[in-house]
């Protein structure tokens, strides 16, 4: 690959400050200092690594302590918190993938629970913690799992008979290995004691039917003694539901089963015990659209009830204020908010963060926000949720330094029908002739343009002097259900046709090239990338990772074959498939196409870029493939995201050129 000219000098500098940024996701309150969790990308290492990162409470905010490879903080007091870590005890053994570890302030970390793979996830309240842990299917003890790993390594076994989840490696099954439970004492004259013993702790003996999972979701009431663990369901034709388990983790033979009208997720305990708060999402089928809510579940599982029912947009729980209020994201317009909701009243209110919502936490009457937005880097905002209309301070912005120069606007495309859709124009600061325009098509699809993105990032393309426009159109959250509904199952005919109108709109601003057009997006978006190719004449580049064109190939061979039956039905009988697939001749040979692909994605199987470049360069398109052997469906190890980066900078310069290049290139 050739390396940037210095035509593209000043994005691929802003591109590699981006990357020496710390990437923060979530902060907490520890006594009275910061504790925060980010990615950091360090030298030799091939993945980013993730750290928690403990400052001091002063405006400084000095580093106090850091544990790397570490994330999944919960705080137990002013001196103390729990956390997942990379790390090996010292005692070794057969420990591999994360464990649990206690932090304590003065001491050296302890090691709780070590397994043969992974402590997947956790939750811990008084003096209990409760994990998810990978084991073997058949074994009823951390030995019997010893014995058969052992076995199966002797024996070189690796095949699996498979039902339901078809994947042998998901976040449901391992090869032979499924999720289950374990229970932990944090009382001081028993914690560590496990991670030390070779027999490790019971393994919880839940009741679960037949083709019924742990999904890897637990939570803890903050008494410890009620759990829920989220469930999946796998039915025939290969549909699924989510539900939850709820049990004491000291009676798990009592546990009781709650599947509702909707699927349930993302459980968040009450302070008082009495309520988990879950995202409810209605089970959506061809023609009806789901739609998220916020719901209360009773800690015993007797009750189920929604909240908010009448608000516009979708809202998912994130914590608690108090007993009585629940605190919730949600989008709107191209932000996403935090949201107040009392559960008594369900009365609605917004809290302003001064951008989008990353993730909340709260404690003592104080919301430590991570904000973002399209054009600001992540940084934590403190709250004071009783006074909800004065403005949030900033306290702390790592990544400042990286804010990059350029400026947005809000575009309004008011159709036919007079339905409005907005979109995004990203410009740098001087403009100066006609701008190249490059499209982004954003994933999902329920998705928006909502944040900052360290892999989706326009700025290194506003600083080569491209205009970058960023629609929201049909099945885009935050502009109502009627958006979701319109392009619900009409992925080409609806969400591809608007997508194609808002650009023609667009492009009738002055300061834009209409005759230097790229369309390019990820997932979903490469898949919209290639419809606008298949819809505009404008088009010079399409760029589309991890795209299709093929509905049917692509619904028969993927992990989310579910979600494609909900939307479009069975593929060997709905019309959908083909009417919505795209014709990959329409594309003119004149236009340059970019595939990429992770070998490894289960979502969009890889095979279908492998057709989509046969059918083009067959066709005489000038296709370019990258594949991406050890990457799922994003490409997440830097030096991959760095030659992406580079391979369609280059191709945009080439087909596009630069700022000055204006008139230069014909109408085609």
């Amino acid at each position: 690959m050739s390396e940037p000219t210095t035509e593209g000098a000043a994005g691929t500098a802003l591109f590699e400050l981006f990357r020496a940024q710390q990437r923060l996701k979530t902060a907490h309150r520890f006594g009275s200092r910061l504790l925060v969790e980010s990615d950091i990308e360090r030298e030799n290492r091939p993945d980013l690594v993730p750290f928690v990162l403990g400052y001091s409470s002063d405006d400084g905010h000095v580093l106090q302590h850091a544990h790397a490879g570490a994330s999944s903080v919960t705080v137990l007091s002013d001196d103390d918190y729990l956390f997942l870590s990379d790390r090996r005890p010292q005692s070794g053994g057969s420990v591999g993938g994360r464990s649990l570890w206690r932090h304590r302030e003065g001491r050296e970390p302890e090691a709780l629970l070590g397994t043969a793979r992974d402590v997947v996830c956790y939750a811990a309240a008084g003096q209990t913690a409760v994990a998810a842990v990978w084991v073997h299917a058949e074994a009823d003890s951390f030995a019997s799992d010893r014995v058969l790993r052992e076995q199966s390594a002797r024996e070189g076994l690796t095949a699996v008979t498979v039902d339901g989840d078809l994947w042998p490696r998901s976040s449901h099954q391992f090869g032979t290995e499924v999720l289950k439970l374990v229970v932990l004492s944090l009382a001081e004259d028993t914690a560590g004691d496990t991670a030390e013993d070779p027999a490790g702790p019971e393994l919880l003996d839940l009741p679960l039917d037949r083709g019924t999972r742990l999904s890897g979701q637990v939570a803890l009431t903050p008494d410890g003694r009620r759990c829920a663990a989220g469930l999946v369901r796998f039915l025939p034709g290969g549909h699924r539901r989510y539900g939850l388990l709820l049990f004491s983790p000291y009676l798990p033979d009592e546990a009781r089963q709650v599947w509702a009208e909707d699927d349930l997720s993302d459980m968040v305990p009450s302070p008082d015990g009495a309520w988990f708060a879950c995202t409810a999402e209605r089970i959506a089928v061809p023609g009806r659209a789901p739609r998220q809510e916020a719901a209360l579940v009773s800690s015993d599982g007797l009750e189920v009830r929604k909240l908010a029912q009448e608000h516009r947009d979708w809202l998912q729980p994130r914590c608690w204020q108090d007993a009585k209020t629940v605190l919730c994201t949600g989008e709107e317009d191209g932000q996403r908010h935090l949201w107040r909701i009392a559960i008594d009243t369900g009365v609605v209110t917004r809290i302003d963060a001064d951008g989008s919502v990353l993730s909340v936490t709260a404690h003592a009457g104080e919301a430590l926000v991570v904000r973002s937005s399209i054009g600001s880097p992540p940084s934590v905002v403190t709250l004071a949720l009783s006074t909800p209309d004065v403005p949030g301070t900033e306290i702390f912005a790592p990544a400042a330094a990286a804010t990059p120069p350029g400026r947005m606007e809000r575009l309004t495309y008011e159709a036919p029908d007079g339905v409005s859709w907005s979109s995004w124009l990203c410009l740098p600061e001087d403009i100066s002739g006609e701008l190249p325009v490059l499209v982004w098509c954003h994933g999902g699809p329920l998705l928006s343009w909502t944040d900052w993105s360290w892999r989706w990032n326009p700025w290194p393309f506003v600083a080569d002097g491209y205009a970058v426009l960023m629609p929201d159109p049909p099945l885009s959250v935050g502009y109502g259900q009627d958006a979701i509904e319109r392009g619900w199952g009409k992925w080409t005919s609806e969400v591809a046709a608007v997508a194609a109108e808002q650009i023609r709109d667009a492009l009738l601003d002055p300061r834009l090239d209409a005759e230097r057009v790229a369309v390019m997006g990820a997932s979903f978006g490469g898949f919209l990338s290639l419809a606008l190719g298949t819809l505009l004449h404008e088009p010079r580049l399409i760029v589309s990772h991890c795209g299709w064109a093929d509905f049917p190939a692509v619904a028969r061979a993927c992990d989310l074959h579910w979600h494609w039956l909900r939307e479009y039905g069975p593929v060997d009988s709905s019309p959908s498939y083909r009417s919505e697939s795209l014709p990959l001749e329409a594309i003119s040979p004149r236009t340059k196409v970019l595939l990429s692909h992770g070998c490894e994605d289960s979502h969009v199987p890889v095979g279908e870029s492998r057709a989509m470049y046969r059918a083009l360069d067959t066709a005489g398109v000038d296709v370019e493939l990258m594949l991406v052997p050890d990457e799922r469906h994003s490409i997440l190890r830097p030096a991959n995201v760095r030659a992406w980066h580079q391979w369609v900078a280059q191709a945009c310069r080439e087909t596009l050129g630069n700022r000055s290049a204006g008139k230069e290139f014909s109408v085609r």
